[in-house]
């Protein structure tokens, strides 16, 4: 921390203290030491002198009692022989000299004690009978005065004479060889490593650690990136204000990325951003603002928002926003502005007040979006999503939403007409001359009818989707019947316009239109059915021939909605196993079970047993009869792997599932998952089947004939019969139809029959014929054929397949 003087640095601060502790401690201690030792010497001195005074007043005592007074002197001078005693002398209670220690008379150590003596101690010595010591520090001695006899017989009256001893103690420091230096010594290193340890720890857990922290709130404090290790983990203050530090340099971080975030936000946006004052002078405005304006920022910097006003935001706009504003609230609204260059151009606003942060209003924010090109967008999405865009007429949308307003409008005693029309053949014109071409025939007949529409101006025309159009007709105080005669007659005026020759890229061109009618009233279910219904009838006379016109009747709808029920209830069927599977046995001319044709039945749940003449039309139409062929396929090959050979299984297969590309993988797979045997299992087709694409049939054929399976032509001579297909087609089994058989008889029918065997034996294939019901029959068919197999009720019904299995297994 060079940035701070040595006297503001925590160590400094730190280490000063501490070494003043340690010599005050050192200090304190040595002064006590000796104050205890000078104390004790003190009390060691006393106590020796006391005890060596006892001792000598005994002796003096003695001396005078055994009258040996001459003994006296001779223990004065050995007292003198104590190396802290520098006088002693005997006076009388008065201070008069008796005995004295001559040395010190000589040079004359005695007369300087003596003359500092307190001459009063002497009465007050020897009236009391007490001994006297005192400590003088002035002179560095004990004087001690203490009474001893002076008579010689113990009769006489008690008399004192004093012994005065000085006894020299010095009460100083000069001591010092007396301490007890070694524990001294060792204290003191021991106190110099305590103090070394603390100031390490001081070091190590406060100033270091200070010092990290001030460097980093000192770069923290001048927007510098916080650098260096800081005390995060220590469990006290300096980790928390670490902790906190982190913290503060984090959010400070997060603001700033914020803050430039939403500065190149700002600066960045699509939208004009304006910060003005309180008074609507204007202090910031962003790059948006300048492209979008026109105006620079210098420009505008100072002024009013208003400077860009078209004029054509009302008054009450401007008057909203300010309340809102002055009420401290955002507002929204749209305004109307004029760009530097004069072009007018609309924005989405959205002002909203600023406050700092005590509350206080001080600045207005506003984010205008350029919706121009959005209005007009919305605008073409909008014309887009009720018009159509080749004919430019109302679509579907548009004519559903009319025609449920004109429903809710309707009075009861009214009828109203809606008109289909459905160009005829215009597909096989977009097939040769192109969608163009077509297109060009459609924005015609759309002006045609416009022209037809004119003197009607309550009708609506709208285009239904490619080439169906529809009139919706006003309704009147018409009946019925009357209505539909005058729609007829207008109906048949359109169809001949629409026939009328057009001229289509220098080419002459002329088109049909199938029409369907509809008479509805305020009963009418909905516009969608009131459509719907319409469709139903155009269909109608297109299925017709073509320019036709058909009136809608109830029993087109019931006829739809029954064949809808079935579709979708049969497809629920196969999907639950709700179909059953019969058989109808195939025998020689000897009456001999040879074979079995698999037939479907549908037990429906509530209406009960269905033909399947009613629902294999359906299914026909779309792709569930795939569906249905793949799961009586399925069906039909379990019951197969369980029929005693040699016995065989014919299977009827639809044109539709034979054309699917994955025909002959799934007639592979579900024989190999099986396990039946593919020869005994034959595949019936009709002739329909041959019309088209007879390549690919034939290497179809081919394919599964690889495997064992045999293939049978069924109705045989009611469809596209050629012999030149016969002969290219692998095919074992020609199946004469039961109409045929019914016709025997009939000399015409007869040589038919005839025929089909002949050809047959031609090319050795093996004639089944079906719808055998008479004796008569099968003798006729087994005479001109010997292997012929017979199938019919003569030899059996139809019946569920459980059952023929069982009769087959008895045998």
């Amino acid at each position: 921390m060079r940035y701070l003087p040595w006297h503001q640095r925590l160590s400094t601060q730190l280490t000063l203290p501490m070494l003043f502790a340690v010599f005050a401690i050192f200090a304190g201690l040595t002064y006590f030491l000796l104050s205890a030792q000078q104390e004790n010497a003190m009390r060691s001195a006393y106590l020796d002198l006391a005890s060596s005074l006892s001792v000598e007043q005994g002796s003096f005592n003695r001396m005078y009692t055994a009258d040996r007074i001459s003994a006296v002197p001779e223990l004065l001078s050995e007292m003198h022989v104590h190396p802290r005693v520098d006088n002693a002398l005997i006076v009388d209670s008065e201070g008069g000299y008796v005995w004295r220690y001559e040395p010190n008379v000589i040079n004359g150590k005695l007369e300087r004690f003596y003359r500092e003596l307190n001459k009063q101690d002497f009465t007050r010595v020897a009236a009391s009978g007490e001994t006297r010591i005192e400590y003088h520090p002035e002179h560095d001695h004990f004087v001690a005065i203490a009474p001893i006899l002076r008579g010689r017989s113990v009769t006489q009256e008690i008399s004192r004479n004093l012994l005065i001893v000085e006894y020299r103690h010095s009460h100083g420091w000069y001591n010092i060889e007396s301490l007890p230096l070694w524990p001294l010594g060792l204290f003191v290193v021991l106190l110099g490593v305590v103090g070394i340890g603390l100031w390490w720890a001081l070091q190590r857990f406060a100033a270091q650690p200070a010092e990290q922290l001030v460097t980093a709130v000192r770069q923290y404090g001048a927007g510098q990136p916080v650098s260096g290790k800081l005390p995060f983990h220590m469990p006290n203050e300096f980790g928390f204000l670490a902790r906190q530090l982190r913290r503060a340099v984090r959010d400070r971080s997060e603001r700033e990325q914020k803050l430039a975030k939403l500065s190149a936000a700002v600066e960045q946006a699509n939208e004009s951003i304006v910060i003005t004052d309180l008074s609507g002078a204007i202090e910031y405005v962003n790059p948006a603002f300048e492209r979008i304006s026109g105006y620079s920022k210098d420009e505008v910097l100072g002024r009013n928002p208003r400077i860009l006003s078209s004029g054509r935001t009302p008054a009450e706009t401007y008057q909203e926003m300010w309340d809102s504003l002055v009420a401290g609230r955002s507002w929204q609204g749209e305004l109307y502005n004029l760009s530097k260059d004069g072009q007018e151009f609309r924005e989405w606003a959205t002002i909203s007040p600023l406050r700092n942060d005590k509350g206080v209003i001080t600045h207005y924010l506003g984010s205008k979006l350029n919706i121009t090109a959005r209005v007009e967008a919305e605008a073409r999405i909008e014309h887009l999503a009720y018009f159509d865009t080749l004919t430019d007429l109302p679509n579907r949308i548009s004519c559903v939403s009319f025609l449920t307003e004109s429903l809710k409008q309707h009075q009861p005693d009214h009828n109203a007409a809606a008109v289909l029309f459905d160009l005829d053949g215009l597909q096989r014109i977009n097939d040769v001359r192109g969608f163009q071409f077509g297109d060009e025939i459609l924005c015609e007949i759309a002006k045609r009818f416009r022209g037809l529409l004119q003197d009607q101006p309550r009708a609506f025309l709208a285009n239904l989707g490619g080439d169906l159009f529809a009139m919706m007709l006003p309704a009147q105080a018409l009946g019925a019947d009357t209505l539909l005669q005058d729609v007829q007659t207008f109906v048949k005026l359109v169809l001949s316009e629409v026939a009328q020759p057009i001229t289509v890229q220098g080419e002459r061109v002329s088109v049909t239109a199938s029409a369907g009618i509809v008479i509805y009233n305020n009963k009418a279910e909905s516009a969608d059915a009131v459509i719907r219904h319409a469709e139903t009838a155009v269909h109608t006379a297109k299925a017709a021939g073509g320019n036709q016109t058909a009136v809608y009747d109830t029993s087109y709808s019931q006829q739809l909605e029954r064949r809808y029920d079935i579709e979708r209830e049969l497809r629920h069927a196969i999907e639950t196993d709700g179909l059953v599977l019969y058989l109808q046995p195939q025998v020689n001319a000897k009456g001999q079970a040879i074979g079995a044709e698999v037939l479907i039945r549908w037990q429906h749940p509530e209406r009960g047993m269905i033909s399947p003449a009613e629902f294999i039309p359906t299914a026909e139409q779309t792709d569930l009869i795939v569906d249905l062929g793949k799961w009586i396929l399925r069906e039909a090959l379990k019951l197969l792997k369980q029929l005693p050979a040699p016995l065989t299984l014919a299977i009827n297969i639809s044109p539709r599932q034979f054309r699917k590309f994955d025909f002959v993988y799934c007639i592979e797979q579900e024989l190999q998952a099986s396990g039946a045997d593919p020869q005994r299992l034959i595949l019936e087709m009709t002739e329909n089947l041959f019309v088209e694409d007879m390549t690919d049939i034939i290497e179809k054929m081919r394919a599964l004939r690889e495997t064992g399976v045999q293939f049978s032509i069924d109705d045989f001579g009611t469809g596209y019969s050629s012999l030149s297909y016969l002969q290219k087609l692998p095919i074992q089994e020609l199946k004469i139809d039961r109409s045929f058989v019914n016709e025997i008889g009939v000399s015409e029918q007869q040589a038919i029959i005839d025929s089909v065997i002949a050809i047959a034996q031609n090319l050795k294939l093996r004639i089944v014929a079906e719808g055998v019901e008479t004796e008569a029959q099968a003798q006729y068919l087994a005479s001109h054929e010997k292997n012929i197999v017979l199938q019919g009720y003569l030899f059996g019904k139809p019946e569920p397949a459980e059952n023929f299995l069982s009769q087959q297994q008895q045998r």
